[in-house]
């Protein structure tokens, strides 16, 4: 956005009222200000005559998969909270007797043990060579957040477009952006945060249409965690291999080519 001085002035006529005008807003008040900094990056996409029809904004992002000790239910969980107590202390009597009470209790205490080692080894690299402010989980995933996609209400579609704008764009446009940017550097997901304000969760129009129409899901939050900020309090977030949008993006164009030619 950035690029082109005169996008200050384009981007004052953008208009969007959904959310409470919050897409519109930020374009007008942080985006150009983000841009500059390479904090977000903000693309204006214009028609033939200059005319914005729609933005959206690409920026980089994390997700990562629990501990196994996170997975565990609450009194797995309790139990190998005791039984680091007691390692830690290198108290053999005791680990003998708990191994033997776990035994009976849970259906795989070797598990539990290992996962009790895992956590001693992991609080001793964490103090030694990460500090108070490292995180340690599982496993760290690259990703691209589509953190902005957003349609100017005020901008009149023409008549002899069959396809959906938002459709198009984020296949043709939004799409190609990412391959140019994974061929300098790795990424495994794209994901975003759908500001669905739909009351019933079972027909959540915006979610449904990310699904069928641009290839997202839901991920399980046992395997990745999606890291959304404040800013993204009340959406939903949704995943997508960047490894499957080549194979997405020719299925869907056949899956929807009755409706869209």
């Amino acid at each position: 956005m950035t690029s082109k001085e005169e996008n200050k002035n384009i981007i004052e006529e953008f208009r969007s009222q959904k959310n409470k005008n919050t897409l519109g807003n930020y374009l007008k008040k942080n985006a150009w200000t983000e841009d500059l900094a390479g904090e977000t990056r903000i693309y204006l996409v214009k028609d033939s005559e200059g005319k914005v029809a729609l933005y959206f904004s690409l920026k980089c992002g994390l997700l990562f998969s629990k501990k196994q000790y996170d997975k565990l239910e609450d009194d797995e969980r309790k139990f190998v909270d005791i039984l680091v107590d007691a390692k830690r202390d290198n108290d053999l009597e005791t680990i003998k007797s708990y191994y033997e009470y776990g035994s009976s209790e849970f259906s795989d205490i070797d598990r539990l043990f290992k996962i009790a080692e895992k956590r001693i080894d992991l609080k001793n690299e964490t103090q030694e060579f990460g500090g108070k402010n490292t995180l340690a989980v599982a496993e760290c995933f690259s990703g691209i957040e589509l953190r902005h996609f957003c349609r100017n209400e005020a901008y009149h579609t023409p008549e002899d477009l069959k396809t959906p704008l938002g459709f198009g764009i984020f296949w043709e446009v939004i799409v190609r952006e990412i391959f140019k940017i994974t061929q300098k550097i790795g990424c495994k997901y794209l994901y975003l945060f759908a500001a669905d304000k739909t009351e019933n969760s079972d027909i959540k129009k915006l979610v449904r249409y990310y699904k069928s129409a641009l290839k997202f899901y839901e991920c399980d939050e046992d395997d990745i965690i999606i890291i959304r900020p404040e800013y993204d309090e009340d959406c939903y977030g949704l995943i997508q291999e960047i490894t499957k949008l080549s194979s997405n993006q020719e299925a869907v164009w056949q899956e929807f080519s009755d409706v869209y030619v």
